[in-house]
């Protein structure tokens, strides 16, 4: 693993921590490709059950300007491989939660927005930088917005480029956990750690829905019938009734 990330498995919860702090967390290529890999890598192993992303100090400040004029720069084939991110963030089969921390900034306010929970603080700014450098917003953020908060509040970011922190954040429902300072981290391993102990399949198979959106109702009923007739055969399922029956928690197997 590049020394750019660092990983730490805590039971059935992996945090994934962007490590280049004297950049910010600057998007370079090394970054977004450890990350890429080490997201792809996590969703095969099956004692994970839920990811928390984290930068630290700082979550991250977008691209690496010092890169983006490279000479023989192929941007096409930079942004997808950035996309590798965000597809498996998206449509992978764990949650996962961004602890924000000071500046997610341009690509880095996409990477926290394609994360299914985002948790924040006092301290926490987001902005959708592009308009200052003549970009168009990337790493899946013209889909990810919209979807979370509407597409009114979602153009009014991406064309003024305004800078939203803390309080006002979360009503914009950029944070859905707002943490009292200094406790970010902590508080997005408590959340992971309570997705970790539902069943599997369930997070699963739910979150593959919600990113597949917008459906029609009658794409949806239909997804629903088919799914919940193969989860009911599962060993989880009997395991969840039995549990409900006994008044006990369950121990799901992920199977």
């Amino acid at each position: 693993m590049t020394e750019a990330l660092l990983i730490e498995r805590r039971g059935a919860v992996a945090c994934i921590t962007m490590n280049l702090q004297h950049k910010r967390n600057a998007l370079s290529r090394e970054l977004y490709s450890g990350l890429a890999s080490a997201l792809e890598t996590l969703q095969g192993e099956p004692a994970v059950r839920a990811l928390v992303l984290t930068g630290g100090k700082h979550f991250c400040a977008g691209g690496d300007i010092g890169q983006l004029d490279a000479p023989g720069l192929d941007f096409r084939r930079e942004m997808l491989e950035g996309h590798r991110v965000v597809r498996t963030l998206m449509t992978g089969r764990l949650p996962v939660i961004a602890a924000v921390e000071g500046n997610a900034y341009g690509a880095g306010f996409s990477l926290a927005m394609a994360c299914d929970f985002v948790v924040g603080d006092e301290s926490t700014t987001f902005c959708a930088a592009f308009p200052r450098l003549g970009l168009v917003p990337d790493y899946g953020l013209l889909w990810t917005l919209p979807q979370r908060i509407g597409v009114a509040k979602a153009r009014q970011l991406m064309m003024f480029g305004d800078v939203v922190r803390g309080l006002a954040a979360y009503e914009f429902k950029l944070i859905d956990k707002l943490a009292p300072n200094g406790s970010v981290l902590a508080t997005a391993l408590t959340m992971a750690e309570q997705l970790a102990a539902a069943a599997p399949a369930t997070i699963a198979t739910t979150k593959a829905a919600l990113a597949r959106l917008p459906l029609s109702f009658d794409a949806v009923l239909a997804w629903e019938a088919d799914t919940q007739a193969l989860l009911a055969r599962s060993e989880d399922f009997a395991e969840g009734l039995r549990a409900f029956r006994d008044k006990r928690t369950p121990q799901f197997n992920n199977r």
